[in-house]
């Protein structure tokens, strides 16, 4: 089933009319910005999360562990750098996101 674009704003309008209404936003164009910036903030957080997991079950620093597992790593090592290198993949690309939202211009 596909959305139209009109449908969509039609439900955005409805569904967040009442935190403008209330002034707890100026308007829609701040509303959605403010809520993207949440949803970017629960990545991170996430992201750095995971990280801070890893670091704390090896006690090393990601380029730590990749030298150390080097030439003799088990399928349980493999699986957690895959994971790791994974987690600091995404935690700079929702940071870069992150940066483009805050300077991006409203109307």
């Amino acid at each position: 089933m596909k959305t139209s674009s009109a449908s969509i704003l039609g439900t955005a309008e409805r569904l967040f009319k009442p935190l403008i209404r209330e002034k707890l936003f100026k308007d829609y164009d701040e509303l959605l910005k403010n809520l993207l910036i949440i949803y970017i903030n629960q990545q991170i957080n996430a992201y750095q999360n995971q990280i801070k997991a890893l670091e704390r079950k090896y006690q090393l620093s990601f380029e730590e562990f990749t030298r150390a597992i080097k030439g003799k790593a088990s399928c349980k090592d493999e699986v957690d750098w895959l994971d790791w290198e994974d987690a600091l993949l995404f935690l700079k690309k929702w940071q870069k996101i992150k940066d483009e939202v805050l300077h991006a211009a409203v109307e």
